[in-house]
């Protein structure tokens, strides 16, 4: 056998067991969220089950951009493990092949999946995260109650315009078209009331509210009628005190961080969470080689199963260990204990150093 095949024969055992892993982990994510999102949508007109299982495989790409190191680690001790059972390691030590060789493809294919996740799935997943906002948010804007009236359905809708935020009640129309119309304004910045504007029929678009023939009541001023008024909103997601929350920062692209974080840093806001972001996708490559290197200290074990799954098991805690720093170091950084930098890069190097001086050690001696 030919060293290339030796290494495409690692790299696609590798390959499959990452793949099976991760298939594990979209499965438990899809399992568990849809019963959140099923309680989301519950009550909302035009929701159905398949509306919360969109949702649900909305937000699987971000979720499994987190658990991504995981499917890494799990899918090389499933690797690592089976070459062990069968005895090829053995073999492979034998003709001569040394520990680092045969490591190599594991160790390219994560770094080519930490690549992918910072170009491919890390944008995918904040695009479908941005979406998934967006048509939840449009969704459970929206409230319908029956009336005693003639049995009436009346719909109440929340919107946001540049400096005002809207409640909307009206009978239910079809096609962004209704009757019987109540807008109530207040103030974006304190919420403040600001008048009540009643007309006979109104107009949704995706850019304004446009109310025709009523009357426009506004605070300490008597009622006056108005043919036809314009009411501007805003389409996309607003970006309020929620931005500078971590799971923000997480959801937004590689490329989009620095921007973010220069801009909270020209209003007064703390850019550390945005750089932390930053630096830790870019760390991706080398968090899933720490991963996919301490799942390597099983080729080395003991031929017995009962030392093999011992050192899986070690294999395990230490990658629930390194996910344990790397989040304390997190919030040392966005509370401004430690330059994000050194919270992002420090722990997954560290793991990384530590896996590899234990193959050495077990390797050279």
């Amino acid at each position: 056998m030919r060293i290339s095949r030796l290494d495409f024969y690692i790299f696609r055992l590798t390959l499959v067991g990452i793949l099976a892993a991760a298939g594990g982990v979209c499965l438990s994510i899809i399992l568990v969220d849809i019963i959140e999102q099923l309680r989301n949508v519950s009550g909302q007109p035009h929701a159905t089950t398949m509306t919360a299982l969109r949702f649900t495989l909305m937000r699987t790409p971000g979720i499994l951009e987190l658990a991504l190191p995981f499917a890494v680690l799990a899918g090389s001790i499933v690797t690592f493990m089976r070459l062990a059972r069968s005895s090829e390691i053995v073999a492979m030590k034998a003709s001569g092949v040394s520990t680092w060789r045969f490591l190599s493809p594991v160790a390219a294919l994560a770094a080519l999946i930490g690549l992918f996740a910072i170009f491919i799935l890390g944008p995918m997943a904040s695009r479908l995260n941005l979406a998934y906002e967006n048509q939840l948010a449009a969704l459970t804007a929206v409230a319908t109650t029956k009336t005693g009236s003639g049995d009436r359905t009346l719909m109440w809708i929340k919107d946001r315009g540049e400096s005002q935020q809207f409640t909307i009640s009206a009978e239910a129309g079809q096609n962004g078209n209704y009757s019987g119309v109540t807008l109530l304004a207040f103030s974006n910045t304190d919420s403040r009331f600001l008048g009540r504007f009643d007309a006979q029929t109104a107009r949704r678009t995706e850019s304004a509210w446009i109310l025709t023939n009523g009357t426009r009541s506004m605070v300490g001023s008597p009622s006056v009628p108005f043919t036809s008024l314009r009411f501007p909103i805003v389409k996309e997601r607003v970006e309020d005190t929620q931005k500078n929350k971590d799971a923000t920062a997480r959801a937004m692209p590689i490329w989009d961080l620095p921007a973010a974080a220069w801009a909270a840093e020209a209003a007064g806001g703390s850019p550390q969470r945005y750089w932390l972001q930053f630096h830790r996708k870019l760390a991706m490559p080398i968090a899933l080689l720490s991963m996919a290197m301490i799942a390597a200290v099983l080729s080395l074990s003991g031929e017995r199963f009962g030392q093999r799954a011992i050192m899986a098991a070690a294999a395990i805690v230490a990658g629930l260990v390194v996910f344990f720093v790397n989040d304390i170091s997190g919030a040392l950084a966005t509370a401004g204990y430690a330059p994000s930098w050194i919270a992002a890069w420090c722990p997954p190097l560290a793991a990384l150093f530590v896996a590899l001086a234990t193959v050495s050690y077990r390797e050279d001696g």
